[in-house]
């Protein structure tokens, strides 16, 4: 049926298309601002040293260090620390009054020498003439295979090794000396090696013995050469320089 005349217009209702375009800047401005909250929280629990854009704190100034801010212990260079030399404990003299010492052998291609010292640590005069008795001992304190030849025996020419023997008394604290003189070649492939661990001396035939702990490297040669005892050289003093007439006024 159809009707003449206005036609009656329809009741407003609601318009969700236009609502929702218009809701949408709002929630955009919302969430930027929460994400600018965000930021701002999470740099706030940062130090303010690792804070975005803190310029990071200046090196300390650097400086010569003097030399009296050193500690004084402190070695310095061409220089060694001092140090307090021990003073060497004489060993305990024995019944006989006398006691024998050995010092560390020199060495130059393959010839050892070693000095024997005799030192009379008793109260009264003591003599001795000719070699000492020496004796080559293994690490168990036993006796080696070699041959003791007194003199230099062919090893090399040494001072004093030929020389005659002599008799030599020793004021209660002077010293007499004796050398040892051997090889540490090995001629043989086949012979083993001889190395002594110690000396077993006595400053006569028949005289009460000692033990002197030194490395005997005699490699297979088995000789060892011995000089007499002799006293130690005394330093040549030198004579008064005489005054001229000039410095005397002459």
């Amino acid at each position: 049926m159809t009707t003449h005349g206005r036609t009656r217009a329809r009741p407003a209702g609601p318009d969700p298309v236009g609502r929702r375009a218009s809701t949408l800047p709002r929630l955009a401005a919302l969430g930027t601002t929460a994400a600018l909250l965000g930021l701002l929280t999470a740099c706030g629990t940062k130090p303010a040293s690792e804070a975005v854009g803190a310029p990071a704190p200046p090196p300390a100034p650097s400086r010569p260090v003097q030399a009296e801010e050193l500690p004084s212990d402190l070695p310095q260079y061409g220089r060694l620390p001092t140090r307090t030399p021990t003073p060497a404990t004489p060993p305990t003299c024995p019944e006989s009054g006398v006691y024998v010492q050995g010092e560390e052998p020199s060495a130059a291609m393959g010839l050892r020498v070693m000095s024997l010292k005799l030192t009379n640590c008793g109260k009264s005069p003591y003599t001795v003439k000719g070699y000492p008795t020496v004796r080559v001992l293994d690490g168990d304190g036993k006796p080696l295979d070699i041959r003791v030849v007194h003199g230099s025996a062919g090893i090399a020419t040494l001072d004093d090794f030929d020389a005659a023997p002599r008799q030599v008394t020793l004021r209660p604290g002077q010293t007499a000396v004796a050398g040892l003189a051997w090889r540490n070649t090995v001629t043989d492939a086949t012979n083993p090696a001889v190395n002594g661990q110690a000396l077993d001396v006595a400053p006569a035939e028949g005289s009460p013995r000692q033990t002197v702990t030194e490395l005997i490297d005699l490699g297979n040669t088995g000789k060892l050469g011995v000089s007499p005892w002799h006293t130690l050289k005394e330093p040549r003093e030198t004579p008064a320089t005489t005054a001229s007439p000039a410095s005397r006024g002459g």
